[in-house]
């Protein structure tokens, strides 16, 4: 805002200068007050014009109303020195072929925009006393070796993009400015902002520098440093004013950087440090605060990492693609997405004051032996999947989710613990509770465990010999897609839910497991398909208050026991009022009483299969 304000300010000065120019004789816009030459608002310099016919026309033509100077496709133009002017509105340079000098020695202020731009030969630029711009744009003048802006001060913005041999770029006087664009300088080696106490954004691309050295600095509103084949060090020790939402911060694509300090940064936005191949050392200690989200990825020499300080990081928390041996955000307590995921050598994780996040998520992070989330209470998701040595993960603090549980893939895990959680996703979404193919697993803890809004499934536990959710009232879904499945390959042979009193929304609950041999399912009152199989002979079959369902399929390879089906026929016809239209298939021995309830089932309208 104060940038525009000035500018605002500076036309009007400026157009009032030259407006009241004019000198008691001045008549025709030429002699003014002893007779000096008020000249023309426009000096256009173009064509085949010679220095000695641009000389000519600053001599006739330049005068206190001269506010815009253009220098378009000239082909015989080398040298344009332009003496005598202190104040432009605008300055254009472009498409001159052979231009290859340029001074402006007297220019102070150009309230609008400076553009020198396109100028195959031009090998020097000075503006030697410009002491305040608002845009100045120095762009594809590929033979550019010099140029002097010693005297700014003061810039809204800066930018120089595609000059491929300039070596050097020095302001030791700018104190203040709002952009600075440096893009496709390959030959880049001295950059000198040193005295830069206040910056806007910063942008420093393709350039040969070896470092970024700002030590005055203290306001920033972002810097993005990119793609630097010689950058070795970055270092901003000194920022304490930052937006309200905080400094962006992007390193990414420096091939030889191997050190960067943010120092006093406490609030950034953004921070994506991102395939930086030889980064060892980041620093960032007094950073508390990311209102947005943070990215680490790809910085295979960087072995640790830390934000000691770090207590909010509202969006994505994203560690990918690192030879981390370990990484520590002892202070954090919100975060939006806790991310990681391919880290190869990542073997101890400290998130032990994490109280929220939106979700949790670990993949293929082989070396990883421990997850444990002590102050976690509430999470949208979580999933963990494929780490090769992780084998224990607790979310004993975490009482909501309000999405989806996916922990599979886990070679070697053992224990699995959610003995808080209570509640797991929202009905009006698809979620589901998934454990899979984790071969060690023995011990699965969802005790206190109410309410699972979505889908069930559990297999691949090779382990894992019982299976039990005491609290577990309701099984509900809104998805006619989605089932409920213990099923294949686990070690199971006794399944609990003894409170279980619905499970609605779920296409079909099937058990299939080969060593089961009891079931208890005491209070299931309401589901629409229970299939249920097993190659042991499944001795307790606990259905003692089913009252609603469409179909229920008994047809286990192991057969149940006599007293198993007789319990369940026994229930069957005792449900009031009668039921009808039922598809009842059962394998096994069924007594004489057993025989008659089946036939009860039959006369009221049910379909009843009863085989051995």
């Amino acid at each position: 805002m104060k940038y525009i304000f000035i500018r605002i300010l500076m036309i009007i000065l400026t157009i009032t200068a030259f407006s009241c120019s004019d000198g008691e004789d001045g008549i025709d816009g030429v002699d003014g007050t002893d007779g000096f030459n008020e000249g023309l608002e426009y000096l256009v310099f173009a064509g085949d014009i010679t220095n000695d016919d641009a000389m000519q026309i600053v001599s006739e033509n330049l005068g206190n109303k001269t506010h815009t100077v253009l220098v378009i496709n000239t082909t015989n133009l080398t040298t344009l020195n332009l003496t005598g002017i202190s104040t432009l509105i605008q300055l254009e340079v472009r498409d001159n072929e052979n231009l290859q000098s340029l001074s402006l020695p007297d220019l102070e202020l150009v309230v609008e925009d400076i553009e020198i731009y396109s100028n195959d030969a031009l090998s020097n630029l000075s503006l030697e006393n410009l002491g305040t711009a608002n845009r100045l744009y120095v762009e594809d003048n590929e033979a550019l070796t010099s140029i002097n802006l010693d005297a700014i001060t003061t810039a809204n913005r800066l930018d120089f993009e595609n000059n491929s041999s300039l070596e050097t770029l020095s302001f030791p006087a700018l104190t203040n400015l709002e952009i600075l664009n440096i893009e496709e300088l390959e030959n880049l080696s001295n950059l000198d902002i040193s005295n830069v106490e206040i910056a806007g954004t910063l942008s420093i691309e393709e350039t040969m520098l070896s470092q970024i050295n700002l030590p005055g600095l203290q306001t920033l509103s972002g810097i993005f440093i990119d793609d630097n084949e010689s950058l070795q060090t970055i270092n901003i020790p000194s920022v304490t004013n930052t937006p309200e939402d905080g400094t962006n911060v992007f390193v990414e694509n420096n091939k030889n950087l191997t050190t960067v300090s943010l120092g006093t940064i406490n609030t950034l936005d953004r921070l994506r440090i991102e395939d930086n191949e030889n980064l060892t050392s980041f620093e960032a200690n007094s950073v508390t605060t990311i209102t947005d989200s943070f990215s680490l990825d790809n910085n295979p020499q960087l072995l640790t990492f830390a934000l000691p300080n770090l207590v909010t990081c509202n969006s994505g928390l994203n560690v990918r693609r690192s030879n981390l041996t370990s990484i520590s955000f002892d202070s954090l307590e919100i975060a939006g997405g806790v991310y990681f995921s391919e880290n190869e050598d990542l073997g101890t994780v400290n998130l032990g004051s994490l109280s929220a996040a939106s979700a949790i998520r670990f993949i293929e992070n082989s070396e990883l032996i421990t997850l444990e989330f002590p102050n976690l209470t509430t999470t949208t998701e979580i999933r963990i999947s494929d780490n090769q040595k992780l084998t224990t993960a607790q979310f004993d603090g975490l009482t909501t989710i309000d999405a989806s549980i996916t922990v599979s893939g886990n070679a070697v895990l053992e224990s699995l613990s959610f003995s808080g959680l209570t509640t797991l996703g929202v009905p009006e979404s698809r979620n589901s509770l998934t454990i899979s193919n984790n071969p060690l697993i023995s011990s699965l803890d969802f005790s206190n465990l109410i309410t699972l809004n979505g889908g069930l499934s559990i297999s691949g536990n090779g382990m894992l010999p019982s299976l039990s959710f005491p609290a577990l009232t309701s099984i509900v879904a809104n998805d006619t897609f989605t089932d409920a499945r213990i099923s294949s390959n686990n070690a199971i042979t006794n399944i609990a839910f003894p409170n279980l009193e619905e499970v609605t929304g779920i296409r079909t609950f099937e058990i299939r497991e080969n060593l089961l041999e009891t079931v208890d399912l005491g209070n299931l009152l309401v589901f629409s398909a229970l299939n249920i199989d097993t190659a042991m002979l499944l001795t307790t079959l606990n259905l003692s208050s089913v009252q609603d369902f469409s179909s229920m399929q008994l047809g286990s390879a192991g057969r149940l026991s006599t007293t198993a089906i007789d319990g369940i026929l026994t229930r069957l016809v005792t449900i009031t009022p009668a039921i009808t239209g039922k598809n009842i298939r059962i394998r096994g021995e069924a007594s004489t009483q057993g025989m008659t309830d089946a036939q009860t089932l039959r006369d009221n309208g049910n379909n009843v299969s009863l085989f051995n």
